[in-house]
């Protein structure tokens, strides 16, 4: 394993401190409050994570930190709950507010343009949710957790709509008409700290003309997101993304993004076994760092079957923070 710049309990300062059948769609809210008061932001150090909640850790943290300081529980397809057959599109069990409310503060979102809105789809399969649905989970989540910030990361997805009139759906109808514009940080050339992004979503897109990071090729960005490897190069793959993170962290201002899903190469993949075969994994190596007392900064790891599938995944990242 290649050196690792870390946080260590004894040294805690190391960080630079500046820093929607896809027919007929209903456009209503969704309105699913996120439960639980929040506490006033952080002014200083993390405390000990054992007293963090699920739904509120990022407040804890200093106002002062990047992003790209700070390791947060991703999830793959987040809104991918609708399977189809042989259940291949199926990448999460909890629905958009239980994934954020046990930690989850990246989040891949597959959009199909459909009669001038956006459906939720993952590959052809409809997932009985629109983008104004999520948005609106969001918008609450973020309501009633004031500390906290979402990485929000759209493509299109099994359409052919040009990129101009997924643009214009974007910026006419969510953006300008629904009034999202004021939630989202849209700016393309840089990282925010969590300070300036607390209470609002930074925006990460494939698409042109939107705004926000673009994925993967911006320069505030790190990725890895080989998904056809079978398990074991998987692996490999995330762990060599993992060493490579920790080891620029402090160093540069791109905000590492490592997707630990896989297809395995396979026409029918199983979501849920490759997650099963590579989250205990990841699980284990975090708990043996942490108990070791190293404190890795790894950005943003994205799951399938967050909160589930070693329940306790979301945990062991972002307690990863303690000391920031």
């Amino acid at each position: 394993m290649s050196h690792l710049r870390t946080r260590s309990l004894d040294r805690r300062g190391f960080l630079r401190g500046a820093a929607a059948g896809a027919l007929g769609i209903g456009l209503g809210a969704a309105g699913i409050a996120a439960a639980g008061a929040a506490p006033a932001p952080s002014t200083g150090r993390a405390a000990d994570s054992a007293a963090w909640r699920s739904s509120g850790w990022m407040g804890e943290l200093s106002a002062d930190l990047s992003l790209d300081d700070i390791t947060m529980p991703g999830a793959h397809n987040a809104c991918a709950l609708v399977g189809g057959p042989f259940d291949t599109a199926k990448c999460q069990d909890l629905a958009l507010p239980e994934l954020l409310n046990a930690g989850v503060r990246y989040l891949d979102v597959r959009c199909r343009p459909v009669d001038g809105a956006f459906a939720i789809h993952h590959g052809v399969i409809y997932q009985r949710k629109n983008f104004q649905d999520v948005l609106n989970e969001c918008r609450d989540f973020l309501s009633a957790n004031t500390g906290e910030t979402l990485v929000l990361a759209v493509q299109k997805e099994h359409s052919d709509a040009s990129d101009g009139e997924f643009a214009d759906i974007f910026n006419d109808l969510y953006m300008s008409e629904l009034g999202f514009d004021g939630l989202l940080h849209r700016e393309s050339d840089s990282l925010p700290t969590l300070g300036e992004a607390r209470g609002r979503i930074v925006l990460v897109t494939t698409q042109p003309d939107i705004g926000g990071l673009r994925f993967p090729s911006s320069d505030s960005l790190f990725v890895q997101n080989e998904w056809e490897l079978p398990t074991e190069e998987k692996w490999q793959a995330v762990e060599r993304h993992l060493d490579a993170s920790a080891a620029e962290a402090g160093d540069t201002d791109r905000l590492a993004v490592n997707y630990l899903s896989t297809t395995g190469g396979e026409l029918l993949p199983s979501p849920r076994g490759y997650a099963e075969a590579l989250n205990p994994r990841l699980e284990e190596r975090l708990n043996a760092e942490y108990d070791r007392g190293d404190r890795p900064v790894y950005g943003a790891v994205l799951l399938d079957f967050a909160g589930t599938v070693s329940a306790d995944l979301p945990r062991a990242l972002f307690r990863l923070n303690e000391g920031s």
